[in-house]
């Protein structure tokens, strides 16, 4: 204590009738007692108040509520940007794409630069260093500005939130609930591994909602848009080769020698003169079986004769542009015309039948589906392909029933709507009748296709058709008939989806998009 602060509180003690130096000295160590208990009182505060800080921030509120994104004025906070950021890096980096793109998941995003597939894949124009940090950042921000733009265009015109959002929501919900409980972790503790710790289960669902509106929203534009017969044909003249397809007879030989393996194992790479060889073969071999094909045999009997060559038959070949694309789309082709066309790969034989639009109908039907149950099957048990039998077993039995419940009920085509509603597990079409219009050929699955556009199916037949992969079950079809050409469906189709991009396009154009410092917690 200084001298002229120990005066002053001598003074004051005096005043107060204490002059005993002993008792003095009592009352100046109270004193520095209780400055020293305020003092340790502010440092146990100050302490206190940053232990609850780190605490809040290791918990992400302040993070996660930190504004990152303002969308013509309404900001949005960092969790709300992560569901859109980590949605897309989980699709990269786990989609069956990853490996093509060369990127991973043990490599920091920053570190990593985008190859020229990825872009092109991506649709990414710029031809500098492209991380995969910035690309997956930049891409959450327009899809959100989307996403945001389009749920407000829907809320606008009457289609926001509705009862239908809700079982959306909670069908989400309890899918990744399930799916977490099956991997060992709470809801809330899979989310925040799988979107960033700023992710909670309020605003996921918040992010499932406004999604739901805006996906729904923008399907519901597209279908509204309509052609005219005139639309249609103007817009096939006018893109010709993006519609017309070849039915055309092939036969390849190969022009490249193949790699062979050394005395220790090691692959060795053909010389360039056993490559020439190869290719002055390929040329010799189709040119000697173009002759026989011109005699008079089929290509496809001509081909027996080259244990190598590869034939194939081919209805609905598309013109990429190549030099075969401009013999077999050449206007002046005729059916039966051959040629031999020579790359640095080898030659192929070509026989032309014919080039066009296709024609054929388009087809509507109804199906229902019943799923194999397989949850919970364990793939490396024992009973696993009993287990799974038994699964398919009980679908079909399903699909029988409800088969022959329909037949012994009114057996219309209404009454197997309301019964696809009802029964179906097809989530694409159990709130229509199980209803797919103008369906195209090699749209469905295999065993779908091939029931739905057999030479001998008539308006009204019914079956069931197991199908086998993603979703193992049996469908029962009613078949509706025939509907517009595939030529016609394929041109509206690029129409449709030419004039929803760009509504989209002017929708993220219009928006006033804003990045805020909460951006840094996005990630």
């Amino acid at each position: 204590m200084s001298a002229s602060r120990e005066k002053k509180t001598r003074q004051d003690l005096a005043a107060q009738g204490i002059t005993d130096p002993k008792k003095i000295r009592e009352a100046e160590e109270k004193a520095k007692a209780r400055k020293s208990n305020i003092l340790y009182g502010v440092i146990a505060g100050v302490f206190v108040l940053v232990a609850a800080a780190l605490l809040v921030w290791n918990s992400g509120v302040l993070q996660r509520n930190a504004a990152a994104l303002s969308i013509d004025g309404e900001k949005y906070s960092a969790s709300q940007v992560n569901y859109f950021y980590h949605s897309i890096k989980n699709n990269i980096l786990n989609g069956s794409y990853s490996s093509l793109y060369g990127v991973s998941s043990s490599t920091p995003l920053d570190q990593q630069v985008m190859n020229d597939t990825a872009k092109m894949f991506l649709g990414v124009e710029d031809e500098g260093e492209v991380t995969w940090e910035q690309f997956i950042h930049d891409y959450a921000i327009e899809q959100m500005t989307l996403i945001v733009k389009e749920a407000k265009e829907a809320e606008a015109n009457g289609h926001g939130a509705d009862d239908h959002t809700e079982e959306e929501v909670a069908s989400t919900i309890e899918q990744y609930t399930a799916y977490a409980k099956e991997k060992g972790y709470s809801l809330k503790e899979y989310l925040k591994m799988a979107f960033g710790k700023t992710m909670t289960v309020s605003t996921f669902k918040d992010m499932i909602r406004l999604v739901d509106v805006a996906s729904h929203y923008a399907s519901e534009y597209s279908e509204e848009l309509s052609y005219t017969a005139s639309d249609l044909e103007s817009y096939y003249n006018d893109n010709k080769s993006s519609f017309d397809v070849a039915s055309y007879e092939s036969l390849y030989f190969k022009g490249t020698a193949d790699s062979t393996t050394d005395a220790d194992g090691n692959t060795v790479a053909p010389t360039d003169e056993e490559n020439a060889a190869a290719k002055e073969k390929a040329i010799a071999d189709a040119d000697a079986a173009l002759k026989l094909y011109q005699a008079g045999d089929p290509l496809e009997t001509v081909s027996l004769a080259y244990e190598s060559a590869a034939y194939s038959n081919t209805e609905a070949g598309s013109n990429s542009g190549d030099e075969a694309s401009e013999w077999l789309f050449d206007e002046s082709r005729a059916d039966g015309d051959s040629t031999v066309i020579t790359t640095d790969s080898g030659s192929r034989v070509l026989v032309f039948h014919s080039a066009g639009r296709q024609e054929y109908a388009s087809r509507d039907v109804r199906h229902i589906l019943f799923m194999a149950d397989t949850t919970g099957l364990d793939s490396e048990s024992e009973t696993y392909e009993a287990d799974l039998q038994a699964a398919k077993d009980a679908a079909k039995a399903k699909a029988e029933d409800a088969l022959a419940q329909w037949k012994a009920g009114d057996a219309t085509e209404d009454s197997f709507a309301a019964m696809a509603n009802e029964l179906s597990e097809d989530g694409g079409s159990n709130t229509n009748g199980g209803l797919y219009t103008k369906v195209l050929k090699g749209q469905m699955v295999t065993e779908f296709n091939d029931w739905l556009f057999d030479e001998s199916r008539q308006p009204g037949d019914t079956g069931i058709v197991f199908n086998e992969g993603g979703y193992t079950g049996y469908h029962v079809m009613y078949f509706v008939g025939d509907d517009v050409p595939c030529w016609q469906v394929q041109v509206e189709n690029t129409l449709r989806s030419r004039d929803t991009e760009a509504w989209q396009k002017g929708l993220t154009d219009s928006a006033d998009v804003v990045e805020l410092s909460g951006m840094k917690h996005v990630g």
